[in-house]
């Protein structure tokens, strides 16, 4: 294993976290019951990081933003400088942007970096998604949309649809179903 894989994930030479922890604010922590958006309890920004960084939970531990791993994203893509990072989540190219500066995203060189990324992506059936809390924007070679707000259990779908100025897509989230009251137990007790 050379200097630069830590747990098997190998890292862009010269790359670490250092100072920068905005994972530890932008991203929902089950296993801390840590919501999105608000700084980790136990983590320290600008003082050390972690405080539980030899324990922290398997979700921490194999978290490895983009800007760590791909050396195509330059040092202006470094989280605590330009206030987001990327992730692969399944399909989607995410973006998750500091709560505190929610147009980031929208600055350039950003915005046309992202804008490259939509449209390389939709020919793989992928899609870029911009993230500011539970706010989802999804980025298309030709726009943006809004699709709103997105809770645990919510579904984002995106179509490519096809209309008189040619292909486009549309987006929106399909929210989960309400929960069904429990009616009759399994099983009765009996006192």
């Amino acid at each position: 294993m050379s200097d630069d894989t830590v747990n098997g994930v190998q890292l862009v030479p010269g790359r670490k976290c250092g100072e920068c922890s905005l994972c530890c604010k932008l991203l929902r922590i089950d296993a801390l019951d840590k919501p999105v958006g608000t700084w980790c309890t136990h983590c320290a920004p600008g003082r050390g990081g972690c405080t539980i960084y030899a324990t922290r939970p398997a979700e921490c531990r194999d978290f490895y933003c983009l800007w760590l791993t791909t050396p195509t994203l330059g040092p202006e893509w470094r989280p605590n400088k330009c206030k987001m990072f990327l992730r692969m989540e399944g399909s989607l190219i995410a973006v998750h942007v500091d709560p505190s500066d929610p147009t980031a995203w929208r600055r350039e060189p950003f915005l046309a970096q992202l804008k490259q990324f939509a449209a390389k992506a939709v020919e793989s059936k992928q899609q870029v998604v911009v993230y500011v809390k539970n706010r989802v924007l999804v980025v298309f070679p030709n726009k943006e949309i809004d699709a709103g707000t997105m809770n645990p259990g919510d579904e984002l779908v995106v179509r490519e649809v096809w209309g008189p100025q040619g292909r486009d897509w549309r987006a929106f989230i399909e929210r989960a179903p309400a929960a069904q009251p429990n009616s009759v137990p399994d099983r009765l007790s009996r006192a």
